[in-house]
């Protein structure tokens, strides 16, 4: 186990556990998990969870799971599962999940759930694809559909958002949309 303040680093080999505070980055080998603070950056091997605070980015290796703070990323490997906050971005390979407030995309057979006002999401063949969107000023949902990628309705690695309760494609360097 690795612990470190405010600015530090945090590194555990194999079975470890790694802390980082403000600023600062932590590290566990397999099977370990990584927690950062605000600002701080997460990385956990395979099995292994990471998480990370405010700002920051949290990455797990397969079938790990990851969870990311306000405007944070996550990244989980196969059949793992990411979590991000506000605006943030979930990524999780095949038959993994990846839930958000602002961007989340999946590989085949996986589920990309968002939920907001400036939300979109992808998956792979298969992928089931989950879109709230909210009323302007309130947590209440406007509308919402899922769907599956299956080729033919939704087409794989295409980002969707709704409008007016059907699914509409967005560009992939439109900002969340």
């Amino acid at each position: 186990a690795a612990t470190a303040g405010n600015c530090g680093s945090a590194t555990a080999g194999e079975y470890g556990a790694a802390t980082a505070g403000d600023c600062g980055a932590a590290t566990a080998g397999e099977y370990g998990a990584a927690t950062a603070g605000y600002k701080g950056a997460a990385t956990a091997g395979n099995y292994g969870a990471a998480t990370a605070g405010n700002c920051g980015a949290a990455t797990a290796g397969y079938k790990g799971a990851a969870t990311a703070g306000y405007k944070g990323a996550a990244t989980a490997g196969d059949c793992g599962s990411a979590t991000a906050d506000n605006y943030g971005a979930a990524t999780a390979g095949n038959c993994g999940s990846a839930t958000s407030r602002g961007s989340s995309a999946s590989g085949k057979d996986g589920l990309s759930v968002v939920r907001g006002n400036c939300v979109k999401a992808k998956g792979g063949m298969g992928a089931l694809l989950v879109i709230a969107i909210e009323q302007d000023a309130s947590w209440s949902i406007r509308e919402w559909k899922a769907g599956v990628v299956d080729g033919v309705t939704l087409m794989p690695d295409t980002w969707y958002t709704l409008k007016d309760g059907e699914f509409v494609e967005v560009p992939d360097d439109a900002a969340d949309s």
